[in-house]
């Protein structure tokens, strides 16, 4: 077994402060955490609006079958299941940056 040498290879680190191009590019096919937030919170407001319209229906007497409901209340259910734990991720990494010291 052969044993090479690291330090041939190792390239000087550049600073991001060293650089003069140092703009931030985004991409416009990334989508940016405001977008996919806004989006669930949509999302979840779509679902309890349905859900709302379903029980005006039912105790109208409108609906006959009850698994559409039970579909649209787990649906729900699931929707701000995802909301509280995109918003509980994004408060955990801004505590998480504030106490960065530097």
């Amino acid at each position: 077994m052969f044993i090479v040498p690291i330090s041939s290879s190792i390239q000087p680190v550049e600073s991001i402060f060293d650089r003069e191009d140092t703009k931030l590019e985004t991409k416009e096919d990334t989508p940016q955490f405001s977008d996919v937030f806004k989006e669930i919170f949509g999302e979840v407001q779509e679902t309890q609006k349905t859900l709302q319209e379903d029980a005006v229906r039912l105790t109208m007497g409108e609906i006959d079958d009850l698994h559409t409901i039970y579909n649209n209340m787990t649906k729900a259910s699931v929707a701000v299941e995802t909301f509280v734990a995109v918003k509980d991720a994004a408060v955990n990494a801004y505590n998480s940056i504030l106490q960065i010291t530097m």
